[in-house]
């Protein structure tokens, strides 16, 4: 729960702020529905009010609590943005509202390499920096090492490196791949958007639960570059099966829901032909997490229980052989950009190919409970 984390992640922060002496404010944003959900007067409100009061080193940490006992995390992000406008009445073009999570942990060189970025590409609408979910590795069982693992690599294959091969494509050189055809994304935590750009946007929508996702697609919708950060965040991964499943059923939700954004987008003034490249991948993205991992243990089954031993081994070696490869591979883009040494790449790597073998669960949680609430991931 964030009570118990927060003020780590506000140490944390403050720290990050201080050594990379840049100047900024960090808002905590909580909200009231958090009384409904739980048993104590110890809300995450009274807990950092609580720690704000002891130390004049939280002077630039202001606390604000959303007011109402229902919404998401778009109202609270949209309710700060409304309270920083408020108080700052001429935006120029090099602030920037960055969002992170109550378990993020960020460093110095995340806000240095966010800064030479700025330089460099000179003030860009949108920057992410995206995590790694090894926070809390040693604590999990094997199977969810290797579901941290999976979703890690997500980030960084889908993200950190289609991301990049955007920014050769579109601001170096020509680049490998014209970038309408690269699948990246952003993301909830590590998101840095300038400032201004957000308010003419009329800041994250409230229409899907997971703005992250819509603001995916709005952004290739209008060509808008997405960079990464040269930086790794650290954030924690699900505990356990029950958890990571209706986590990952909130997110295939919206991700299901990308015809109805392409319906909502068209509307507007958009790229077409650069909508329409994205829901098609998207929606090959989405069959592909509801199928893939069923096709691969049907095959695998169907091929031993025919007695063809032979082939099923061959099979079952080359699917353990490539996706092995392919999560050590982002194990140690996670390293280098961290510069820290990861112990046990392999070992966790091979955890993590027979974890994708049931990471369809979600997505088939989704499908059968239409009609449940959105879930708030528990941390």
């Amino acid at each position: 729960m964030e009570q118990r984390i927060i003020s780590n992640t506000i140490d944390n922060f403050v720290k990050a702020i201080e050594e990379s002496k840049i100047k900024a404010q960090l808002l905590i944003v909580t909200t009231n529905k958090e009384k409904k959900l739980i048993d104590s007067d110890d809300t995450t409100y009274e807990v950092v009010k609580k720690k704000l009061a002891t130390s004049s080193k939280y002077k630039n940490v202001k606390l604000l609590n959303y007011p109402a006992y229902s919404g998401m995390m778009a109202h609270q992000l949209n309710f700060a943005l409304q309270a920083i406008i408020k108080n700052n009445k001429n935006v120029d073009k090099k602030s920037y509202f960055a969002v992170y999570n109550a378990d993020s942990n960020i460093t110095k060189q995340t806000l240095i390499n966010m800064c030479k970025l700025c330089q460099t590409k000179s003030f860009p609408l949108i920057m992410q920096e995206y995590a790694a979910f090894f926070k809390n590795l040693k604590s999990l069982s094997p199977l969810m090492k290797g579901f941290a693992i999976f979703q890690t690599n997500f980030e960084f294959t889908n993200g950190f490196t289609n991301g990049f091969t955007n920014g050769f494509t579109n601001g170096f050189t020509n680049g490998i791949l014209f970038s309408k055809f690269l699948r990246n994304h952003v993301v909830g935590h590590g998101l840095f958007i300038r400032l201004d750009y957000l308010q003419k946007i009329r800041g994250f929508t409230t229409d899907y639960w997971c703005e992250d996702i819509y603001l995916s697609f709005f952004l290739r919708s209008h060509d808008v570059k997405i960079y990464p950060i040269f930086a790794v965040e650290y954030g924690e991964s699900p505990k356990n099966l029950k958890i990571l499943m209706k986590q990952n059923a909130t997110w295939f939700k919206t991700l299901f829901e990308n015809g109805k954004i392409y319906s909502d987008l068209v509307k507007k003034h958009i790229d077409r032909t650069s909508a329409f490249s994205y829901l098609i991948n998207q929606y090959r993205g989405a069959f592909a997490w509801l199928f893939l991992p069923t096709l691969y243990l049907a095959i695998i089954f169907y091929l031993f229980l025919l007695g063809n031993w032979q082939l099923g081994i061959i099979f079952l070696f080359s699917y353990i052989a490539t996706t092995t490869i392919r999560y050590w591979l982002s194990n140690r883009i996670v390293e280098l950009l961290s510069h820290n040494t990861m112990q046990s790449k392999l070992y966790l790597a091979f955890l993590a190919s027979f974890a994708y073998l049931i990471s369809n669960i979600g997505p088939l949680y989704s499908l059968l409970n239409p009609k449940r609430k959105k879930y708030k991931t528990e941390r």
